[in-house]
Order: C-alpha cells, then sequence, then structure tokens
C-alpha cells in the first residue's frame, strides 16, 4: 500500500467512508484495499531493479602490491531485453579516521571514506549476455577498498565492494620483491628467504602468470622484480605481451629464461632480436659439484638432467669453468637464460636451488635506484611537477596589453564623452563607462574561449640516451584551464599506461564518498582522463614514456678524446632541431658550447681529476647547480676554502629558470644516494621545438614545448694500445645497505653496511681490457665517538673485509686487501667495461671505523 495508486484508492474510499459514516463503509474499505492492491512503482520496476550483475576478483590469485597495477576481472550480465553501453570502473577509495571527539575513547572516532581515483573501460553488453573486462589499474593501500561499478550515463546500474588483497611483498627498504613465473612454480620458490646485505631477512610469495592476466604494457608489470619464463608458459603470450616482457626488463626487471628441452619455446617469449643467442647442442648432465661451489654448497647427489650449450653476445654466468646460462643486459635491466630447467631436479627443491633464487631475488641490479627498480615511474613522478613552468610567450605581453588599455581609455574616455555630448546625454556617463568595461572584458574571454586561449597546454620532454642504446623518451603535459571547472585531456592511444597529477584539493572530512574522484581514466577508443573541480586552480598534468621517437633525434652525437689530464669534447647537431645551452659536465666540472643550430659542431675541453683529501673542504664533490650553468657558461666560479659558493650576479630570465629547474630535476639521481661521487661524464641540451609526438587530441592551440637531451659521450680510442685515466668513468652508487654514515671534511664513513658502485664507461667496439687499476684511500679513523672521531694524516693500507671487487666469470666478489693501488687482470671488467667495486663499514665503537674516498678506476688495454 505503498504505492501511488493506493495511497489515492484509500484516500478516494476514505472520503467515502467520512461520508457514509458507519462501520458498513470501513469494512468495505479494508475489504477492497485487501482484495485489489494495486501495484507499487517498486514492485513493477522489479525487473529494472537491477539491469546490470556484477563481480569482480582483484589481484593475481587474491594478491598484489600496494601501488603497483594489479588486475581486475570483472564480469557483468545484461538482464533485461535492451542492449546497454555504458563504463565499467575500478574506483579506489581512501579511509580516513576522524579526530576523537572531546571526551571519546579512540574507539569512538569516525571513519569514513573518499574517492582517490577512477579507472574504467568503455563497453557495450548485449541484450541478455554477458562480458568479461580485465581492468589494470594502482592497487590500492591498505585500509582502503575498491569499487567496481557500472554506469550508463550519469545513471549508476551496478556496484560491488572489494577489499585490498594480501601483499606479494612490501617496497620498503631492501627487499627481494615479488616473482612472477609464466608456467608451473617450482616447489623451491615457495619455501626461499633472502638475506639482504643488511641482515635482515626478506620473505616473498611466486605469483603463477596466466596470458590472461599479463598485460599488454610492460609499466603494468611493474608489481615484480623478477620473472621466471618456462616454455608452457612463453606459449601464452601475444606479440602484444611478448613486447611488455621486453620493456618491463628495460625498466629494471630481472628475466629468467628456462633451459633444457624447452629452452627454444621459452626463448619465444622475447620478441624476435631482442638479445642474441645461439642454443647448440642438449646433453645429460648428472654431476654438479662446480655449480655447487660456485653457489657455497654441497654438491648433491648424482642426478640427471637436460642440459643445453649456450652461446651469444652475453656473458657467461656461474661457473668459469662451466657456466649455468648466459647472462644479457637489456636497459636497467637483465636477462639471464638457463642451460637447464629449474624446475626439475637437483633444481626445483633443496639447497641448490633455494641458493640460486638468492642470487636472482638479491641482485645488485634488483636495488639500481634506490630500492626501487622502476625507476621510470620515479623520473615521471618529477618530470609532471616541471609543467608548472610556464614560459613567457603563455601569457601576453605589455605591448597587447597596453594597446588593449589604451583603446579603452580612448573609447571610455574621449569617445564616450563624445557620444554623450552629441546625445545630450552627459548623465549617462556613470552607466556608460561600466558598461563599455563589461564589454571589453567579455569580448576578450569570448575571444580566447573560441581560439582555445582559456586552456594552457606546456610539453616538457627528456630524451634520454645515457646508457648508449635506443633514446628513451619521456614526456610531462600540464593543462592550465581555470575557467574549466571539469577538464577532460584525450590520448590516441587508449592503452597507454600515464601517471596523473591532479593538484589541489578538499579536506578529507568535507569530501563523501559520492563525491567525483580527482581524476578518471577510460580506455575505449581513445584514452580520457576526466579531471574533477578539485584541480581547477591548479595545473592538471600527466605524464608517460614516449615510444615515439623520430629518427632524427638519433643524430645528436657526443665523444671525447683524451689528451693526458683533460679531454677533448665534441658535440655534433644533426637533428635538424635548433639546440641551445649545449653543456659538456664532468664530476664538479662543467663547459657550456653554446647554441648550435642543424648540422653544426663544437668542442670544448675538461680537466680530468681524482679525488682529494681536502682537509678545509666540506663532504663530497661540488656539484654544479643548475643557475650556475647559465650564470658562468665557463665553468663554475673558485671557491675558496670553508666558504660558500657566490651568490648570483643576476636573477635568470623565464627561459633559463625553466631550463635550469628541469636539468636539476631530472638529473638529482646523481645526488642521491649516501656516498656522493659526482657527474658522469654528461652532454645536455635544450630544445623549444616539438621534438617528441604528443598524442593528444582535440587541441585548440599548439602547447608550449621544452625539450632535454641528455647522453653520454662515447670516448674516442685510437687502434692500438690506449689508457682511459682514473677520474674519466665517474662511479655510480648501485647499491645501498646503510646503518649509519659520519663524515669529516670531505671524507666519509660507514657504520656498518656496504656500498656498491659501478664504473660504466662509453667504450667503442672491438676493444679488449687488458688491465684495471683499482685505487682506493682508506683513512684509518683516530679517537673515538665520544672523544671524537678524525681521519689519519695519510691514507694506509686496507685491512681485510673492507674493499671487494666483483668478477663478472666467477660470479663471486673477490676481497682486496694491501694498498690502496691495485692493478687487475682485464676479466675484472665485462666485455663493455663495467666494474663493480663494494665498500664495507666499520664500527667506530670496536675500533674498525675508517674514512674513504669513492674508489677510482683506469683501464688500460687495445683496441683493433
Amino acid at each position: 500500500m505503498c504505492g501511488l495508486e493506493n495511497w489515492l484508492k484509500v484516500r478516494y474510499l476514505s472520503v467515502f467512508y467520512y461520508r457514509m459514516r458507519g462501520w458498513p463503509a470501513m469494512t468495505m474499505v479494508i475489504l477492497l484495499t485487501c482484495l485489489f492492491p494495486v501495484p507499487s512503482d517498486a514492485a513493477r520496476a522489479a525487473p529494472e531493479d537491477k539491469p546490470v550483475q556484477i563481480e569482480a576478483e582483484l589481484g593475481w590469485q587474491g594478491q598484489g602490491v600496494p601501488g603497483r597495477y594489479v588486475p581486475a576481472v570483472v564480469r557483468l550480465k545484461n538482464t533485461t531485453g535492451r542492449d546497454i553501453s555504458g563504463v565499467v570502473e575500478a574506483v579506489n577509495y581512501f579511509k580516513y579516521s576522524h579526530p576523537v571527539p572531546p571526551g571519546g575513547t579512540p574507539s569512538s572516532g569516525k571513519t569514513s571514506f573518499y574517492p582517490a581515483a577512477a579507472f574504467g573501460e568503455r563497453i557495450s553488453l548485449p541484450a541478455g549476455g554477458t562480458k568479461k573486462v580485465v581492468l589494470w589499474f594502482p592497487m590500492n593501500s591498505p585500509g582502503g577498498r575498491t569499487d567496481f561499478v557500472f554506469r550508463a550515463g550519469d545513471r549508476e546500474l551496478a556496484r560491488v565492494s572489494k577489499g585490498i588483497p594480501s601483499n606479494i611483498t612490501y617496497l620498503r627498504g631492501p627487499r627481494p620483491g615479488g616473482v612472477g613465473v609464466l608456467g608451473q612454480i617450482p616447489p623451491v620458490l615457495e619455501k626461499v628467504r633472502v638475506v639482504m646485505p643488511d641482515g635482515v631477512v626478506r620473505y616473498m610469495k611466486a605469483v603463477q602468470l596466466t596470458g590472461e592476466l599479463f598485460p599488454r604494457r610492460g609499466e603494468e608489470l611493474n608489481a615484480f622484480t623478477t620473472i621466471l619464463v618456462t616454455g608452457e608458459g612463453a606459449a601464452r603470450l601475444s606479440a602484444e605481451q611478448r613486447r611488455a616482457l621486453a620493456r618491463w626488463v628495460k625498466n629494471g626487471g630481472t628475466l629468467v629464461i628456462s633451459g633444457g628441452l624447452a629452452v627454444d619455446e621459452a626463448l619465444a617469449a622475447l620478441p624476435g632480436g631482442t638479445i642474441n643467442v645461439n642454443v647448440g647442442e642438449i646433453k645429460q648432465q648428472s654431476r654438479w659439484q662446480a655449480a655447487a661451489a660456485w653457489l657455497g654448497r654441497e654438491a648433491p647427489e648424482p642426478v640427471a638432467a637436460a642440459v643445453v650449450s649456450l652461446s651469444g653476445a652475453g656473458e657467461p654466468w656461474g661457473p668459469q669453468d662451466n657456466p649455468l646460462g648466459m647472462r644479457y643486459p637489456l636497459g636497467n635491466g637483465a636477462v639471464t637464460v638457463l642451460g637447464f630447467d629449474p624446475a626439475l631436479a637437483p633444481w626445483r627443491a633443496g639447497a641448490l636451488g633455494e641458493s640460486l633464487w638468492q642470487l636472482f631475488l638479491a641482485t645488485p641490479e634488483t636495488e639500481k635506484w634506490g630500492y626501487d627498480p622502476n625507476y621510470s615511474e620515479y623520473r615521471l613522478n618529477r618530470l609532471v611537477n616541471m609543467t608548472n613552468n610556464l614560459p613567457a610567450e603563455a601569457f601576453p605581453g605589455w605591448r597587447p596589453v597596453g594597446l588593449f588599455l589604451l583603446v579603452f581609455m580612448a573609447v571610455a574616455g574621449p569617445g564616450v564623452y563624445w557620444l554623450l555630448r552629441r546625445t545630450r546625454r552627459p548623465e549617462y556617463t556613470w552607466v556608460a563607462v561600466p558598461v563599455l568595461a563589461v564589454l571589453f572584458a567579455a569580448a576578450v574571454y569570448l575571444y580566447m574561449v573560441q581560439t582555445g586561449g582559456n586552456v594552457l597546454v606546456n610539453a616538457v620532454q627528456v630524451v634520454d640516451n645515457r646508457d648508449g642504446e635506443e633514446p628513451s623518451g619521456y614526456t610531462a603535459v600540464g593543462f592550465f584551464a581555470p575557467t574549466r571547472p571539469d577538464f577532460t585531456a584525450v590520448l590516441e592511444d587508449p592503452d597507454r599506461p600515464v601517471q596523473v597529477e591532479s593538484r589541489g584539493g578538499r579536506p578529507p572530512e568535507l569530501m563523501g564518498e559520492d563525491a567525483e574522484p580527482p581524476y578518471t581514466l577510460i580506455k575505449g577508443s581513445d584514452l580520457t582522463v576526466r579531471f574533477s573541480d578539485v584541480s581547477q586552480w591548479n595545473m592538471r598534468g600527466i605524464a608517460f614514456e614516449n615510444e615515439n621517437i623520430p629518427e632524427t633525434v638519433k643524430g645528436l652525437k657526443a665523444s671525447v678524446e683524451v689528451r693526458g689530464n683533460k679531454v677533448l669534447g665534441k658535440v655534433v647537431n644533426k637533428t635538424g632541431l635548433h639546440l641551445d645551452h649545449v653543456a659538456f659536465f664532468l664530476g664538479s666540472n662543467y663547459k657550456v658550447l653554446g647554441n648550435l643550430a642543424p648540422g653544426e659542431d663544437a668542442t670544448a675541453e675538461l680537466p680530468v681529476s681524482v679525488p682529494q683529501y681536502n682537509a678545509k673542504g666540506s663532504y663530497g664533490p661540488e656539484f654544479p647547480n643548475g643557475w650556475q650553468v647559465f650564470m658562468y657558461p665557463d665553468g663554475p666560479p673558485a671557491v675558496k676554502p670553508g666558504m660558500p659558493s657566490p651568490r648570483p650576479e643576476r636573477r635568470l630570465n623565464v627561459a633559463e629558470q625553466r631550463r635550469a629547474g628541469l636539468m636539476d630535476n631530472w638529473m638529482e639521481e646523481f645526488r642521491r644516494g649516501p656516498v656522493e661521487t659526482g657527474w658522469p661524464l654528461t652532454v645536455l641540451a635544450w630544445s623549444e621545438s616539438p621534438v617528441l609526438d604528443l598524442g593528444l587530441k582535440e587541441l585548440y592551440r599548439p602547447p608550449h614545448y621544452l625539450t632535454m637531451f641528455a647522453l653520454s659521450p662515447e670516448i674516442k680510442l685510437a687502434a692500438g694500445p690506449f689508457t682511459v685515466p682514473a677520474g674519466l668513468v665517474m662511479p655510480e652508487v648501485t647499491d645501498s645497505q646503510i646503518r649509519g654514515m659520519f663524515g669529516h671534511n670531505n671524507l666519509r664513513g660507514m657504520e656498518g653496511g656496504s656500498v656498491t658502485f659501478a664504473f660504466r664507461p662509453s667504450l667503442p667496439e672491438r676493444v679488449k681490457i687488458n688491465q684495471v687499476t683499482l685505487r682506493f684511500d682508506y683513512y684509518p679513523m683516530q679517537g673515538t665517538p665520544r672523544r671524537g672521531m678524525s681521519p689519519a694524516t695519510k691514507p694506509g693500507p686496507v685491512p681485510d673485509g673492507v674493499l671487494e671487487i666483483y668478477h663478472p666469470g666467477r660470479g663471486t666478489w673477490q676481497p682486496l686487501t694491501g694498498s690502496g693501488t691495485f692493478n687487475l687482470p682485464g676479466d675484472y671488467a665485462t666485455t663493455d667495461g663495467e666494474v663493480k667495486v663494494r665498500v664495507t663499514g666499520g664500527y667506530p665503537e670496536k675500533g674498525t671505523g675508517f674514512f674513504f674516498l669513492p674508489p677510482t678506476v683506469a683501464y688500460g688495454g687495445e683496441k683493433e
């Protein structure tokens, strides 16, 4: 009796009863209402109450990593007799705990949820049909929730809430990372416990990956640091998924390819030509003494297994006489092809298999970027902030503004006065002038809206080719549209993973569950990024890796020639672009070559020096700040001992500020880590010309561009014997497990833990390294922590347990003791010249503390 018809009927019969004024009428009302009920609105709409049914499964077997991409399988069913088109979304909600009211207990505090972001896809549901959709989006943080919603226009047709899956791994501090397996998971992976260099045991979980839950973009695999591919698993991948796997490796992943009888099928997991590996004959091997000794384990009982011989451009991995496989560096990651199948005995279980996986899970490459191998995401997060720096040309100059005001004054002054005098209506002056001002302002506003001037688009890009391979492109685009509370950016590629920056917002206590998320990504024929009104007065930004790199970009070449204790650098511009502020950097020195037009080249000379103990200096090298490069193009100014750097002589203009900000932002990695070592040999250049295609749609005005080029010059060597002096190849900190640090002037000390340095020269082809000279200045500590700690006046011999060097052929760390200068054979360097050195700290309270300077490496060899 809650429907409108029932209410009207009861109302009518009640009036009838009032007029009849008797119990017979009352009885008739009750009988008629109960025996002949009219269906209510709710009853009639019952079939349409749930026109779409929705179910969702989040994560890989219910697992994921907070902040990393995770899949969600969403199943939808159309229960109506008509087709429905709409959007299925995954909405991440953050949990907010309200302050406890006065006099209340902690348990009495109110909690609420508010939307953080939404990720969806446009779909069409046929009448009575079902559809399965796999959404990829960053997993929510613990304590939050994810709602899966289907909307048709503004109408919500279905919703289901899911909690947060269990963590594969934690992303804080040293950790082995998530492990994915394409194929059957070896039992040993379920038992591996990795002891990191800091002594902490890290646990991990292995996740079985399938073709259905394997993404088409490498960025969406960032929940894993290691992936094992078997022949069975590789067959499940499409061509797009194979390219995604290769991209994930280049971003810093560690890929292990199973060998044995199915090695050819497993190698097919990567696109053809990604690595150069030759598969030879397959033989049976039953004795594993060499492998066990290399892994530091006792030899197992003889077990026969198929082993394939491998060769190619990679490096042998394992014992020098009987390698276990081949290793291929690829971008920031590496591919290791095993000769055997790790899912079979004697590797599938036991101590031998555990030691094998401990090497893959605790490799320094996975810690290369400060505990985060997905360094491209870190880069994009920093790059998108640079879109706030708009160029001066984005705003009207003083000339058009002055002309506009001049015309307005002419019309509002003499013009209005003449018109009103002519019409003999001078009393309307107080009305005419304000109306004219409103009309002028409205005309300018409408003109800017019609021409797209109400949306300022700022594109900041980086073309980074410091690894000497294919250049990598990074793009960030900012949209400033204060006249649009809700703004939508449209990208042509619907599958492009983007990072969104939505600044501004409201306090959580003012946001409800029904509020629109700050941003929503929707896939379809294109990719739309919808920003809500919370960021209306701020720059709305998106950032992504840009693979659309034109061939002309590769025309920027740089090289150096060694001339005694100096290098002569040369830059050639064959990009077809106008480059400005082209500069060489090395250590704490730099030199600006100036601007280069297409086809031009320029040279610069830089000194080569090694770190020296400065009793009056401060810790670390004096890094050139961005403003110094534009203020002092011939190099940093001299600084008196114990005095700060001189103040700038002038203010940088807007163009210089944008370039300096981008340089400091992008190249900040050289100042990361506990031991600063100086700039590696680098060339930077800028351009305001369009370089990389943005892939944006619906732009009314051309964006403002700023692109920075970064590359490592190749060391030119003449045929015959050569020497690369110490100080030319700067070390990079690739691994740091430090518990405490201390310093004295420009010396540094560690309290326990270790730091790994890598020397990576850009050498030409057909080079053989015969000798590696390592220099490490070790200063014993004098005094105690309570009475003061100071270094010895001169470096002393290196004791045992302080210095180690990695031997790539043996795959082991070799200790070094004695004099601070070590002349080593060339096999301590890889084929491309990489040398790894590890320094382990002491303990001052135990009398083993010391100070040191960053190590240096010199090369000697021969070029064909």
